[in-house]
């Protein structure tokens, strides 16, 4: 979040609504109409113009003010604003320059006895936000330890003006359509009365024909049995569905891990159908393809939509937003944003790959769909519903405290749910020679050329542009700093081992397994994967996804062949994979980053779902060290020993969910600044901060900053009054502060 100072900004006194501007004290006193009785002042305004004949007095919310100037101000309402209302757009004078706010409430006086200056212009008299809404608002900025401004910016698109008189106009041509079909529905009711008076005459005559009448044929199967059916597979969904959008008892919260062979959009397509034709629905994916595969489930089933990407522009966004605002739309899917979608009578969100950090805004206050659609679910009593393949941490750990029931599948065969995973373990490595320790095994080779007979092969290589992680020479583990527990990394191609965190250098690095000092960088490169293989099988038809070189259709993976992919960017061939292989399984694990192992897992767990099931004679390889814990993850079926690790590990270690963390970056003496003025709680632990990357002639640094869990309030307290104070003092320097990144470690 950045706190930069601005000259000329007037800052009003402390209070519960305070004038944006100064004005001479003999500005205009009571105008005409105004609320008091004769020769009474109830309160000045700033220039002689005339007030609304009620409620003359509007409380506005800013958006995008400083942070010390984030609460509402009071402005005088004029006659030509008269029709502004809660929750419309207004344009306002602050601090000499027109901006942008939302009107909270109207009311007769003011609470500040300075003078007010006056609404300048009614933006829309569409109410653009709910006061539930507001409150989401409030509530995110405060877990974000952001500003109400910032979060209005993200919850509300820019207003166009040539998709608002569409709208309107749409919304009138449907308005005389519904008026059409209620009038010739009271026509065919007129009609069906004279109707049945000679319909009873031959009641008796057709009831002795259709007792002589054959039997028909056999119904055709019902589409909503066989949804019902792939709904009770999850033990405990039928009954969250149900519930949903109930406005008495507990809200229902669930997570659910999908068997790979049950797709997702399968299972959110059928979650929505089955709730009421009335009742509203969310669904939120990280990535746009994610959107595009649900949509098209979706209009598979003729449920009517909207989709919120990220690719519209601000004309078709903005009135597929005023689509969603007038109830038009019921049913929304998009991107991060569409999480603050005004879906009306809104009952069930889905949050698809919670864990993805594409989920995660890059604009201040940087919240979490996830905690956007938590603050909604209190706020509005909607159902929570988590898709995933992979069990994550923070699911766990909300699951762990009581916030949502995880939903655990209805018995089944494994070999009908699941492909045949194998790792190469000692025996297979030992069974080749020395090929068996190659990055490419003579198995690896033998299971994309019998799956390429079967369907297309999937090989699964680390994204390219991973931070460079250290791990022993000799035995793999990773290098971690002995102080906070964050990976260490070379500083330069010879240079020694260094956190980034808190700024150690290890000279004398031993590793804690095996006791060796040789340490190696871990580098990996997706493009020599298909050279390779190329040569190995010329004949294949080849896809390359991911990095440089771009998607790939779905559509576009021809039987046979070879598919080398990035995490997140494998196509989705309709039949499946006829086998998958997960390379560099190591280097994967080596990341940079203390998330690393179940970050991984994730990535391959989203991979092994693209594949048949082993009854279709799915297999996985995954070529990696097959005693690593999350590699032993994938070959056990839904066991927690990984997790279980993971989350003693990280209790140990104070790393989040069992500790609230910040990260303070910007320019050097802003940083120390800023940590030098902050009042933090006690117990809180500051690692940094550190000298990061330069910046140009600046110096960038890097401070985290930690406390438990259980205080997490005061730490975010803290830190929203220290941004406050930085901006009130107008002080110079770049700063930009992230709650629990993804990265921090």
């Amino acid at each position: 979040m950045t706190a930069q100072g601005q000259e000329g900004l007037f800052e009003a006194p402390p209070g519960p609504a305070a004038s944006p501007d100064g004005a001479d004290p003999g500005g205009a006193g009571a105008q005409a109409g105004a609320p008091g009785g004769a020769g009474e002042r109830p309160f000045r305004t700033t220039a002689g113009f005339p007030l609304a004949p009620t409620d003359p007095v509007a409380e506005v919310r800013l958006i995008g003010p400083l942070p010390h100037l984030d609460r509402p101000f009071e402005y005088a309402v004029t006659a030509e604003t008269a029709a502004a209302g809660p929750g419309m757009r207004v344009k306002v004078r602050f601090a000499g320059q027109e901006m942008d706010g939302v009107v909270l409430a109207r009311r007769a006086l003011p609470t500040t006895d300075r003078p007010l200056a006056p609404l300048r212009r009614l933006v829309s008299e569409d109410v653009v936000i709910s006061p539930a809404m507001l409150r989401v608002c409030a509530d995110v900025a405060e877990r974000c330890a952001g500003t109400v401004g910032d979060v209005l910016r993200l919850a509300l698109p820019p207003r166009h003006a040539r998709a608002e008189k569409a709208d309107r106009a749409a919304a009138a041509k449907e308005a005389e359509a519904a008026e059409g079909v209620e009038q010739s529905e009271a026509s065919a009711d007129d009609s069906a009365v004279d109707e049945s008076v000679a319909a009873r005459a031959s009641v008796g005559d057709e009831a002795d024909a259709e007792r002589g009448a054959p039997e028909s044929a056999e119904p055709a199967p019902d589409p909503a049995s066989a949804r019902d059916e792939r709904l009770a597979r999850y033990i405990g969904l039928p009954a969250l569905l149900a519930r949903a959008g109930a406005a008495d008892g507990p809200v229902p919260r669930a997570g659910l891990v999908l068997e790979p062979a049950h797709f997702w959009t399968t299972m959110a397509a059928d979650a929505i159908e089955a709730l009421d034709p009335d009742r509203g629905a969310l669904l939120v994916a990280p990535d746009q393809r994610d959107v595009q595969r649900i949509s098209a489930a979706l209009a598979q089933r003729g449920i009517d939509h909207e989709v919120l990407g990220s690719a519209d522009g601000p004309e078709k966004r903005y009135r597929a937003f005023l689509r969603i605002l007038r109830g038009a739309s019921r049913v929304v899917v998009g991107t991060r944003s569409a999480a603050f979608a005004p879906v009306r009578d809104l009952a069930l969100m889905i949050l698809w790959d919670e864990a993805d950090d594409l989920l995660i805004e890059p604009r201040a206050p940087y919240p979490h769909a996830l905690t956007i659609l938590q603050c909604r679910s209190a706020e509005e009593r909607a159902a929570l519903l988590l898709l995933s393949h992979a069990r994550s941490v923070v699911e766990t750990a909300l699951a762990d405290h009581g916030y949502l029931r995880m939903l655990e599948p209805a018995p089944a065969p494994i070999t009908s749910v699941r492909p045949h995973i194998r790792a190469m373990d000692d025996f297979l490595r030992e069974r080749e020679g020395a090929s068996g320790r190659s990055r490419l095994p003579s198995e690896a080779m033998r299971v994309i050329r019998t799956g390429i007979a079967r369907g297309p092969v999937l090989v699964q290589v680390p994204r390219s542009g991973y931070v460079p992680a250290v791990s022993c020479s000799f035995c793999g583990t990773r290098c971690t700093c002995p102080t906070c527990a964050a990976p260490l990394s070379l500083a330069g191609r010879t240079g020694p081992l260094v956190c980034r965190v808190c700024g150690r250098r290890e000279d004398g690095y031993r590793c804690p397994e095996c006791d060796r000092t040789q340490v190696r960088a871990v580098v990996v490169g997706s493009s020599r994967t298909a050279e390779e293989l190329r040569r190995a099988f010329p004949d294949a038809p080849f896809r390359v996804a991911g990095g440089a070189h771009g998607p790939v259709a779905d559509d576009d993976v021809p039987d046979g062949a070879i598919v080398v992919a990035t995490p997140g960017a494998e196509p989705v061939p309709a039949g499946g994979y006829a086998a998958a292989l997960l390379l560099d399984a190591d280097a994967m694990l080596a990341r940079a980053a203390y998330d690393a192992d179940t970050e991984a897992v994730r990535r391959w767990d989203n991979a092994i779902a693209l594949v048949r099931p082993a009854d279709a004679r799915g297999e996985v390889l995954v070529v990696g060290t097959a005693t690593l814990p999350a590699i032993r993850d994938l070959v056990a079926h839904r066991s927690r020993a990984f997790l279980d690790r993971v989350l003693a590990d990280r209790r140990a270690l104070d790393l989040p969910p069992f500790a609230k963390v910040a990260e303070v970056t910007g320019d050097r003496e802003a940083v120390r600044a800023f940590l030098a003025d902050a009042e933090l709680p006690d117990g809180t632990q500051v690692f940094g901060p550190v000298d990061d990357v330069p910046d140009g002639d600046r110096i960038a640094a890097r401070a985290v900053v930690r406390i438990e869990a259980a205080r997490s309030k005061e730490l975010l307290a803290a830190l929203r009054a220290a941004v406050a104070s930085r901006s009130a003092r107008k002080a110079t320097g770049r700063l930009r502060m992230r709650v629990d990144p993804p990265d921090v470690f």
